[in-house]
């Protein structure tokens, strides 16, 4: 059994998971739903998941085999605190897949534009929440324009390149005599080779 399978989740239609969400992963999901849902709904994209839990949110919009996810993290070991715009294809619930077989939006950025400082979002509070969305909103709209159409070959050569540039996880052990060894856990290799 995969050290990943405990990530795998029963599919459903629609998913809406709410586990005490603190008051800023609210407003961020609240306001990520009203800015983006109509815009992804006029590309085909539709609503499939909400999960807002109290340090993270993770807003899925799924069209055919194509996904775009919206995730938001405050946890206290993720400082500085930010946001992504995830694009995948193939499963968007399988840890291990959608790790290996997505990007950041700001990779699409940095491939389209090399000298631009692309990186994350911070995660925005009060009155920066909307104005900060619709940034991300308005750069999905210029650098995933071609993702948004459905045209997936600057996505995949971008996957490529993040992919080859990456290790699979790392498994550290130790034998019976207390010497550590570090070995590649099997499926993210395969996942290496799959999506390089």
């Amino acid at each position: 059994m995969s050290l990943f399978k405990f990530f795998r989740r029963n599919k459903k239609d629609i998913q809406n998971v709410k586990e005490n969400p603190s008051p800023e992963q609210q407003q961020f999901s609240d306001a990520a739903l009203e800015i983006f849902t109509p815009f992804l709904a006029d590309n085909g994209f539709v609503l499939t998941k909400t999960e807002i839990k109290q340090f993270s949110t993770t807003i899925t919009f799924r069209k055919a085999t194509q996904y775009i996810r919206i995730t938001g993290s405050t946890y206290p070991t993720d400082y500085p605190y930010f946001y992504n715009v995830i694009l995948g294809e193939g499963d968007s619930e399988d840890f291990i897949e959608y790790d290996w077989n997505s990007i950041a939006l700001w990779r699409l950025k940095q491939k389209i534009e090399p000298t631009s400082k692309a990186k994350e979002y911070s995660f925005p509070y009060g009155t920066k929440i909307v104005y900060s969305l619709t940034h991300a909103k308005d750069e999905l709209k210029k650098f995933g324009d071609t993702f948004l159409k459905g045209d997936l070959k600057l996505f995949i050569e971008t996957r490529k390149e993040q992919t080859q540039n990456r290790e699979p996880y790392k498994i550290h052990s130790h034998d019976k005599d207390g010497n550590y060894h570090t070995t590649f856990e099997p499926e993210s290799v395969e996942m290496k080779k799959k999506y390089s």
